[in-house]
């Protein structure tokens, strides 16, 4: 059976598949000002977990519209804060062709942390630690080793 997670998105966001996880999409339509650091332009990925924390189902993955940092990062595209059961993922530098694509990778992982799993070494894993081509190359899906982990 596959684990549960709750996937909270603006409306104009499409669901895409996470094969991972029993997905559960819902329209939410998050008022970033409560994170946005205006000098940056940017939204601080940790103030935004802690309080969407305070929402909804979990666990949880929140699709923030807006660019994402956490400090001593100069952007992120999610974090997760397993303690809390809610992660988020930043759209703004997942814009291009493969937009799909990219935020089933960007949910999945983040929800793998949220279910206990580190950075994995392997390339073609969904929790390879990335930049965007690597996101770009690796697959949607855990490697056996995760998998594992994820079964415990």
């Amino acid at each position: 059976m596959k684990p549960r997670l709750y996937i909270y998105a603006p409306s104009h966001i499409r669901p895409v598949d996470v094969p991972e996880f029993a997905a559960v999409w819902e329209t939410a339509e998050v008022e970033i000002e409560e994170f946005l650091d205006r000098s940056r332009g940017q939204c601080r990925a940790d103030e935004a977990v802690k309080k969407l924390a305070q929402r909804g189902q979990k666990p949880a993955v929140y699709v923030l519209d807006c660019d994402g940092y956490y400090p001593g990062f100069n952007y992120v595209f999610g974090l997760a804060a397993p303690e809390l059961k809610t992660a988020v993922v930043f759209t703004a530098r997942l814009r291009p062709a493969l937009f799909e694509s990219r935020l089933a990778k960007e949910i999945t992982h983040e929800a793998g942390h949220l279910y206990g799993l580190g950075h994995c070494v392997n390339p073609r894993c969904v929790m390879y630690f990335n930049s965007i081509y690597d996101t770009d190359a690796k697959g949607v899906h855990f490697c056996e080793t995760c998998r594992r982990k994820l079964r415990g």
